[in-house]
């Protein structure tokens, strides 16, 4: 039953106090939203957390990333290792100039595309003849829309290659033949057209899109549509009108009587590095093709390094920023990190060494090549000094930036490196190889015991000097002992990348493990927070049946209140 009073209504629902309104005056709803709110304090601190957490995980992104992008920017500098690092070094890149030795341009004979492993030096090419595709065409067809009347399996394609199957009957067209033999082109490498001379003359033109290959054309009707078409007499063994006859291409390279033959006019097989395209034949031109480094392609990635660099620089100092009263900016939200200020110190350490075990004399410094730190630690470039460097001492820049491994055995490489090695020149010692070509042992002098032995393969030992070099051993099964002298050089592009490596990658990165730490504080809060919002309800479902309770009992003295009232007013 319900007890209704003056200012509310307690009902029971299941044996529990249900309160709309209030009996005592007062306003139980505010007064228990107040009591559960005042739970919710922890909340809102570890919502600031989490956002205090995500606002420095994307300041840590931000920073990754420019260590990323000078990482990038230091790897065609640092000889990239591998077996394909050669590819991706840009001292290794070439370009290719162009001269003709007639008053034709020698762009308007040849071109040329010197890879990374092409070799410097001055070739002399002489187009004699340029290699062409084979094109045909038919006699006159009156009309191009009217049934030629012949049915015949056509047979097409080019020689030596694939050929398709045409069924050609009676109703079909010039056209329609036309489009038959277009849908078949990616098999058959023969486009056909159709050709209007003019009113009342229409020709079949075919054409093959690969260079110097014959085109085959024969029916198993005795060559009816061939007849029909005027392309051929005899069933395809002859054409009736070859506008181009097949042929391949021919050059003269360095004055040798016996000419390069291809079938193509790209031609990339004949001068390791080197492709040529051949547009114009004209004998007795002589282009003259010098292969040197792109110094242009070297500068660019040094100033993309100082570029990247300095990128990175201004993040750090962004970082940094107190008002005039001492406070932080609000923006510098990794203002006395230990990762970025760790970081910074090794870069900047990095930056203003040296590159050792270079020859007496060379360049050993970044202000040798017109690279300085100004006072506020960003790089400048001295253009001209740095251009004449590239210019005169190219080899010396070069190794002043990578990482130089030399052997006098060509037996042995270094495939990987993941770490900074400053290890110089050293000795190897093989002791000799079993009848799978297996290594049986190995040492440094002065070293010792410094690298484990994989089959081929020596990797350094974690904890020496030589932890994170890997090297590849070629000999012939069951050879005998062999020393080998090696030499290194730790230059400045190297040092970066491993630097900025371990800082920046995204497994086992100092960077990304700070990232990680966030997200797993972040994660730990959202979880408290989910604990604290569970007590809440609870805590608010309790009050609300205290406060019901109260009301209740309120509203049952009010009730005998007025009982009574009615009792003693009907006695009188």
């Amino acid at each position: 039953m319900a007890l209704a009073g003056t200012q509310g209504t307690l009902s029971l629902s299941n044996g529990t106090p249900v309160l709309s309104g209030s009996f005592s005056g007062l306003d139980t709803a505010a007064v228990v939203e107040a009591l559960v709110q005042a739970k919710s304090f922890p909340i809102v601190r570890l919502q600031q957390k989490i956002s205090d957490n995500e606002i420095k995980s994307t300041a840590y992104t931000n920073l990754q990333t420019l260590v990323n992008n000078l990482q990038s920017a230091a790897e065609g500098l640092r000889n990239p290792p591998g077996l394909n690092g050669d590819l991706e070094n840009v001292f290794e890149q070439k370009s290719a100039f162009l001269t003709s030795s007639s008053a034709t341009a020698a762009g308007d004979i040849m071109g040329v595309t010197a890879a990374n492993t092409a070799i410097a030096g001055i070739y002399e090419f002489e187009v004699q003849q340029i290699a062409t595709a084979h094109k045909i065409s038919g006699g006159t067809i009156a009309d191009n829309t009217a049934a030629m009347g012949v049915a015949e399996n056509l047979t097409i394609g080019l020689a030596g290659g694939t050929t398709a199957n045409i069924a050609v009957t009676a109703d079909m067209t010039l056209d329609s033949l036309v489009s038959a033999i277009n849908s078949q082109s990616d098999v058959t490498g023969v486009r056909a057209s159709s050709l209007k001379i003019a009113d009342g003359d229409f020709r079949i033109v075919l054409t093959a899109e690969e260079t110097n290959k014959a085109i085959t054309f024969t029916g198993d009707a005795g060559g009816a549509l061939a007849t029909a078409l005027g392309i051929s007499a005899d069933n395809g063994a002859t054409f009736s009108n070859e506008l181009e006859t097949p042929q391949p291409a021919q050059v003269l390279v360095d004055g040798i009587p016996d000419p390069i033959t291809r079938d193509s006019n790209e031609i990339s097989d004949a001068i390791t590095g080197l492709t040529f395209d051949l547009f114009k034949a004209e004998p007795g031109t002589t282009v003259q093709v010098e292969i040197d480094p792109d110094l242009t392609a070297v500068r660019g990635r040094i100033d993309a390094f100082v570029t990247a660099y300095n990128e990175l620089r201004a993040f750090s100092l962004g970082q940094q920023q107190v008002n005039t009263e001492g406070e932080v900016s609000a923006d510098s939200v990794l203002f006395g990190d230990n990762t970025l200020r760790t970081m910074e110190s090794a870069l900047g350490s990095d930056i203003s060494g040296f590159t050792d075990n270079l020859l007496s004399g060379a360049l050993t410094t970044l202000r040798d090549i017109g690279i300085e730190l100004d006072s506020n630690n960003y790089l400048t470039v001295d253009s001209s000094t740095l251009d004449s460097a590239l210019v005169s001492k190219l080899d010396e820049v070069r190794d002043l930036f990578e990482f130089s491994f030399t052997a006098d055995s060509a037996k042995v490489a270094m495939i990987s490196r993941s770490a900074q090695l400053s290890v110089g020149d050293f000795e190897l010692n093989i002791t000799g190889t079993d009848a799978g070509g297996n290594i049986l042992g190995v040492s440094v002098t002065g070293h010792g015991n410094v690298f484990d032995i994989d089959g081929s393969r020596l990797v350094g030992i974690e904890g020496t000097a030589f932890e994170g070099m890997t090297l590849a051993y070629a000999a012939t099964p069951s050879t005998g002992a062999e020393t080998i002298q090696i030499s290194t050089s730790l230059g400045f592009a190297e040092k970066i990348f491993q630097t900025a490596d371990n800082y920046a990658r995204s497994d086992g990165g100092l960077i990304a493990e700070q990232i990680s730490t966030l997200g797993g504080l972040n994660e730990d809060y959202t979880t408290e927070i989910a604990k604290i919002e569970e007590r809440m309800v609870a805590y608010r479902a309790f009050l609300l049946e205290k406060f019901a309770k109260m009301e209740q009992a309120v509203a049952f003295a009010e009730n005998m209140t007025n009982q009574l009232k009615s009792f003693i007013e009907s006695d009188r």
